[in-house]
């Protein structure tokens, strides 16, 4: 069988009490909070710069690729240490590539 004091009522009392604080706290900050994650929010949007419209964009872009490819096999005679004769190839590549973009992006505004 389990004793309660008076001790258990008043630590019960004082915890309720705290916690009626903690929350009415809470409730009263709620408008400084929302207005500080808003300011954040609003801090990293500035911070992308101005978004692509493409109603607002005239641009002339020119894309060019060009590559060079060269490709050598040799096939080649070989035995092994076993007398074992037969043949293998050898393949060799090279490739060059180049790409370019020149052209002109002109935002206008509304």
């Amino acid at each position: 069988m389990i004793r309660r004091t008076n001790q258990d009522g008043q630590t019960i009392l004082e915890y309720s009490i705290i916690m009626i604080i903690v929350i009415a706290t809470l409730i009263t900050m709620q408008g400084y909070i929302k207005r500080g994650f808003q300011g954040r929010w609003k801090s990293a949007v500035d911070d992308l710069g101005e978004q692509y419209d493409p109603r607002a964009v005239c641009s002339t872009i020119v894309y060019s690729q060009s590559s060079n490819s060269v490709a050598s096999v040799r096939v080649m005679d070989h035995t092994s240490q076993s007398g074992i004769s037969g043949k293998y190839t050898i393949r060799n590549d090279q490739v060059q590539s180049s790409e370019t973009k020149t052209g002109t992006t002109e935002v206008r505004r509304p």
